[in-house]
């Protein structure tokens, strides 16, 4: 029955039992490359393209997985294993598949059978177990009925991928890209399989693979266009590589002369602390590539983190004027002005930190500066304000009533943080007249 109800739990979680561990990656570059992929999947399926959204966990297994909604949860080592933008967006179509099969909801109402069936099989097995004095009966009954609703449930989520492969294999030929990135990516997880048990693979525990499955879509590889060559995705991949692997073994799988190449060694150096070597070697990718926003917001990042801050503002700025929509652009451009100690810098900081809240919602940090931003203005109402926001964000109801009640006597009945802090308190069920 353990075992049953651990494999349940990696169902709902998808990618760990301690779904609190889950690390996130935020970054512009691979975000905008991902949402692009989903963008263009949706679209073709019929979904609103406008609702695609993908959330980069940081994991080195390769895994994918939806969790309800329409947001689609992607391991980082789902991009590093891959050799081609076709094996990515393959899992993102299987994934799209799940989403409008309607999986998840009638994965739940699967799990509720299933766990139905194993409360019956203790029950009764504990009877006879105590009616007949036999406990070695009444633990065959419990395991015979647990073994069917694993069986029964096992089958079910079998179907279920069956059904998300046909809609990928749908996607991705109305898309344009190659079947070949399924054949890499099931012997890529085969591959890993042999090394590891069924119940230490993510993907493994969530996504069932038969024989029948695979050869169900190879046959459909035979005549599947040559892979996709995607500069975007080669970038992406190296930027996500040269931050998340050993240095040495970055410059291992990157010795040659492309773009790419030439961007992972320039992290490596500077994760090894050969900056000087880092920002000259960037500075010609620059000269190279001058409106490739995600190379300016780079070297905004490095000038910032060795202390070069005026240079820094300059870069920042740069990547917002050629991506003025990129959240994460504002936020890193507002936090160098935030704590930089010139006061002229401050109300510019509050711009772009508001900036980076109004395009995306869910910033707590955005939050968190922009009331210590405030409260080097000596505006304390609205630093209070901000971290109202901040604490609703975060779950510390508690605070943020504190700080909301604070804030709300002294601000402006007519500005829209009076209306915010009142939704805040009326969320809390807090009188604030």
């Amino acid at each position: 029955m353990k075992r049953f109800l651990i494999f349940i739990l990696c169902f709902i979680f998808s990618i760990s039992l301690h779904a609190e561990n889950i690390s996130v990656i935020r970054d512009t570059e691979i975000e905008t490359l991902l949402n692009g992929y989903v963008k263009k999947i949706f679209k073709s399926c019929g979904l609103n393209p406008n609702n695609a959204q993908v959330v980069i966990v940081n994991d080195e297994t390769i895994n994918a997985f939806v969790a309800g909604g329409q947001t689609i949860f992607v391991h980082s080592g789902l991009i590093t294993h891959a050799e081609s933008a076709d094996e990515v967006v393959f899992v993102l179509s299987h994934e799209t598949g799940h989403i409008v099969g309607g999986h998840v909801i009638r994965g739940l109402e699967q799990i509720k059978t299933a766990q139905t069936t194993t409360l019956i099989s203790s029950v009764l097995g504990g009877l006879l177990a105590v009616a007949g004095g036999r406990a070695d009966a009444g633990l065959a009954v419990m395991m015979g009925l647990n073994s069917s609703a694993i069986s029964s449930f096992m089958a079910y989520r079998q179907s279920e991928e069956s059904a998300a492969d046909r809609t990928a294999v749908d996607i991705m030929e109305k898309t344009g890209y190659s079947l070949h990135g399924f054949t890499r990516t099931m012997k890529e997880l085969q591959r890993q399989e042999r090394l590891s048990t069924v119940y230490e693979m993510p993907y493994w525990q969530t996504h069932p693979i038969t024989r029948e499955r695979m050869q169900n879509i190879e046959r459909f590889t035979q005549k599947a266009l040559p892979p996709k060559k995607d500069r975007q995705f080669d970038l992406a991949r190296a930027k996500l590589i040269g931050f998340l692997f050993p240095t040495e073994q970055t410059r291992h799988l990157y010795k040659g002369i492309s773009t790419a190449d030439k961007y992972a060694r320039i992290i490596a150096d500077y994760k090894d602390g050969k900056i000087n070597d880092s920002l000259e070697q960037l500075n010609k990718l620059i000269l190279s590539s001058p409106q490739n926003a995600y190379f300016h917001e780079l070297k905004g990042q490095f000038l910032f983190e060795t202390g070069q801050i005026e240079q820094s503002i300059c870069a920042y700025e740069k990547a917002v004027h050629l991506m003025p929509d990129a959240p994460l652009f504002h936020l890193s451009l507002g936090q160098v002005l935030a704590e930089n100690d010139k006061k002229n810098y401050w109300e510019k900081a509050v711009k772009h930190l508001s900036r980076a809240i109004e395009l995306d919602q869910y910033m707590p940090s955005a939050w968190r500066l922009l009331a210590s931003t405030y409260g080097k203005m000596d505006n304390m109402p609205m630093a209070d304000y901000a971290m109202s926001e901040y604490y609703m964000l975060i779950g510390q109801t508690a605070e943020a009533r504190k700080t909301a009640k604070r804030a709300i006597d002294k601000i402006s009945k007519k500005s829209s943080a009076y209306q915010h802090l009142k939704d805040i308190l009326d969320i809390l069920k807090t009188p604030y007249n």
